[in-house]
């Protein structure tokens, strides 16, 4: 009879673990990722008032794809931490550089970075261009507020 009872306890001990461990995966937890998804419109650029200019967020997996901001084309991004960090170190905006001196060259956006705080969406990154005789480096600080 002993060994009924300690093998009833058991059987009970194994239901329960299970049950627990089903109840603990189906807990719906947020995507930290969606807190970025939506349409953002810019409010300040490097502490200056912005002009409007619309950033659309959307998500796929654990991707982030920032889109509208550049004329030409769009960005992938990752999430680590407090933010994201673009893909892509040197981002192609499809925008030419008319320098000076007549010479000429593509603009690319530098170490795309965002992150939240405030429900505002801050922006940094460097713009950078360079012809065979000139360049051109800027840093850049955007503020977006969520439409």
């Amino acid at each position: 009879m002993k060994s009924l009872h300690t093998t009833s306890i058991r059987t009970l001990l194994v239901l329960f673990t299970f049950i627990l461990l089903l109840s603990s995966c189906s807990k719906n937890e947020p995507d930290p990722l969606d807190q970025y998804v939506g349409t953002w419109t810019e409010s300040m650029t490097n502490g200056q008032t912005g002009n409007g200019l619309k950033l659309t967020i959307s998500k796929s997996g654990k991707t982030l794809t920032l889109t509208d901001f550049m004329p030409y084309g769009s960005a992938t991004a990752s999430v680590s931490g407090s933010g994201f960090q673009a893909d892509n170190k040197s981002i192609a905006t499809g925008v030419p550089q008319m320098f000076p001196d007549n010479s000429q060259a593509q603009v690319y956006l530098l170490n795309l970075a965002g992150s939240l705080s405030g429900g505002n969406l801050t922006l940094t990154y460097t713009v950078f261009s360079q012809s065979a005789t000139m360049y051109y480096k800027a840093d850049v600080t955007k503020v977006f507020t969520k439409k």
